[in-house]
This record gives structure tokens, C-alpha cells and sequence, in this order.
């Protein structure tokens, strides 16, 4: 819970399957289902198959905000 992680935003219930097969992990925050790049060892070869199928469109960062 307090570890850094890259969320991933403007998923469709059709992807769950395919994002949890990818290694992301998930949690119900407030009722909504979040995924969750993990930050570690196996960050980058996550990262990596998720942008090769769904190209990266912005980053955010939320502590600016």
C-alpha cells in the first residue's frame, strides 16, 4: 500500500483479464476497480507489454495537483 506504483487509467472491463495476465495488480478503491503498474524488479517487462499493445497517451503526475 505505501509502495510507489504507476496506475493505469481509461482500462475497459473487457482488459481486466488481459492487464491481470500482464502482471498489473488491481484493488477496489472506493467501490472502483484500479490497476496498478508495480514498481520492482518486474516493473519494466510490465510496462513494456502494456505499451506495445496500448501506446501511452499521457502521464499525470497527481502530486503536483
Amino acid at each position: 500500500m505505501a509502495d510507489h506504483r504507476i496506475e493505469l487509467l481509461g482500462f475497459t472491463s473487457g482488459m481486466r483479464e488481459r492487464l491481470k495476465a500482464y502482471g498489473l495488480t488491481h484493488e477496489i478503491i472506493s467501490w472502483k476497480l484500479r490497476f496498478f503498474v508495480p514498481v520492482g524488479a518486474a516493473a519494466p517487462a510490465i510496462l513494456d507489454r502494456l505499451i506495445e499493445r496500448h501506446p501511452l497517451v499521457a502521464v499525470i503526475d497527481r502530486s503536483a495537483a
